[in-house]
C-alpha cells in the first residue's frame, strides 16, 4: 500500500472532514426537501378530502365531524331544479368554450409554426400576454363594450369571455405539441403528390388530436370553475354552478354545496386523469 508523505497527511484529513460534513448536509438537504414536498401534498389534497367527507354527511348543517353518513346532500343537490339549472349552463358554457378557443388557437398555432408569415412571433407573444392581465380587470373592460354591442346577459358573451382566459393555454399546449411533430411529414407529403392542405390535415392536424383534446379539456375546467365573469357580464338570468355557490355562502349555507364542491372536485379529477393519459399516449 503506498504510504502518504506527511505533507499531504494534513490536507487528506481535511478532504475527507470536508467530504463527511457535505454528505452530512446533502442528506438533510434530501430528507428536508421530501418533507416540505410530503407538507404541500397534504396541503394541497386535504381540503378536497374533507370536503368530499362533509359531502357525505346526514347533518342538517355543515359541521365537523360528521354525526353520520349518507348520501342525502347528493340527493338534496340532484333533486334541486335551480342547482341542475346551474349545472347544466356551466356545462354548456364549458363546452362551448373549449370549442371556440380550438377554432381559434390551432389555425393560429399553424400560422405561427408552419408557416413564414412576418411578425408571427409578435402574435404568439400577444395570443399569451392576456393570460398575465387580471380577470377583474378583462371584466371591467367587457362590461363596457357588452353593454354597448348587447352581449350583456347572454350565452355567447360568457363564452367568448371564457374562451379569453383559456385561449392563452391552448396556444401554448398546442404550439409545444406542433414542435415535436417534424415539418418534413408535409414536405414529404407534398412531394407524394398531396397538396399542401391535404398534407396539413392528413398528417399535422391529425398528430395533434391527442393535445388538442388535452386543451380542449382544460379549456372547459377552466370555464367550468369561472366565477369572475358571470357575476359582472352574466346578469340576473345566467347563473353558473360556481355563481350560485357564491351566492349560497353569501345569503346562506346550504350543506349541499358540499355535495356539489365534492361533484366539482371528482369531475375535475377524472378529467385531468384524462388529460394526463392523452398525453402520456400522445408522447408515446
Amino acid at each position: 500500500m503506498r504510504k502518504l508523505s506527511p505533507y499531504t497527511r494534513p490536507f487528506t484529513r481535511r478532504n475527507g472532514a470536508i467530504g463527511a460534513v457535505s454528505r452530512v448536509f446533502d442528506l438533510l438537504a434530501r430528507w428536508v426537501g421530501r418533507l416540505i414536498l410530503v407538507l404541500a401534498v397534504v396541503l394541497a389534497v386535504f381540503p378536497g378530502v374533507l370536503v368530499v367527507v362533509l359531502s357525505l354527511s346526514t347533518s342538517e348543517y355543515i359541521a365537523f365531524p360528521p354525526k353520520g353518513f349518507g348520501l342525502v346532500q347528493y340527493q338534496a343537490f340532484f333533486a334541486s331544479e335551480s342547482w341542475m339549472s346551474a349545472l347544466r349552463l356551466s356545462v354548456v358554457l364549458g363546452i362551448g368554450t373549449a370549442l371556440l378557443s380550438l377554432a381559434i388557437a390551432i389555425p393560429a398555432v399553424l400560422a405561427i409554426g408552419r408557416t413564414s408569415m412576418p411578425g408571427r412571433h409578435v402574435l404568439f407573444g400577444l395570443g399569451v400576454v392576456s393570460i398575465l392581465i387580471p380577470t377583474s380587470a378583462y371584466a371591467v373592460a367587457l362590461y363596457s363594450l357588452y353593454s354597448v354591442t348587447g352581449l350583456l346577459g347572454t350565452h355567447i358573451g360568457l363564452i367568448i369571455s371564457h374562451a379569453l382566459v383559456s385561449v392563452p393555454l391552448v396556444l401554448l399546449i398546442t404550439y409545444t405539441a406542433l414542435l415535436r411533430i417534424p415539418r418534413e411529414l408535409d414536405l414529404v407529403a407534398m412531394t407524394l403528390g398531396a397538396s399542401r392542405l391535404r398534407a396539413v390535415i392528413g398528417i399535422t392536424l391529425r398528430l395533434l388530436v391527442p393535445a388538442s383534446a388535452a386543451t380542449a379539456i382544460l379549456a372547459f375546467l377552466t370555464s367550468f370553475d369561472e366565477a369572475v365573469f358571470v357575476n359582472f357580464l352574466g346578469g340576473v338570468g345566467l347563473v353558473t354552478l360556481p355563481k350560485a355557490i357564491f351566492d349560497s355562502v353569501r345569503y346562506g349555507v346550504d350543506p349541499a354545496i358540499t355535495a356539489i364542491a365534492g361533484t366539482l372536485i371528482l369531475l375535475s379529477g377524472a378529467l385531468l386523469m384524462l388529460q394526463a393519459i392523452i398525453e402520456r399516449r400522445s408522447s408515446r
